[in-house]
């Protein structure tokens, strides 16, 4: 049980060393679409999972917003910042 325990731990360590927030803006909601900061081209909705889906909002759009590219290629939206 111990070991098992300790392969997930490292997994999710592993995981928070390979992750980058960035920042970007929030061009839409539906299709969910984001123009980060580095990035010439547009975030689309098949990148991007939202981590409240339901805390969104039509005034959020053109907001600034934090995103974390994850392990499996995909954005976590996390939400407005500042």
């Amino acid at each position: 049980m111990q070991a098992a325990l300790q392969k997930i731990y490292q997994g999710a360590r592993d995981g928070l060393t390979d992750t980058k927030a960035e920042l970007g803006n929030l061009l839409s909601l539906s299709p969910l679409s984001v123009k980060l900061d580095e990035d010439p081209a547009p975030l689309e909705e098949n990148e991007l999972v939202r981590l409240n889906p339901t805390a969104w909002r039509p005034e959020d759009v053109g907001k600034k917003v934090a995103v974390i590219r994850c392990t499996n290629g995909q954005y976590l939206l996390l939400g407005v910042v500042g």
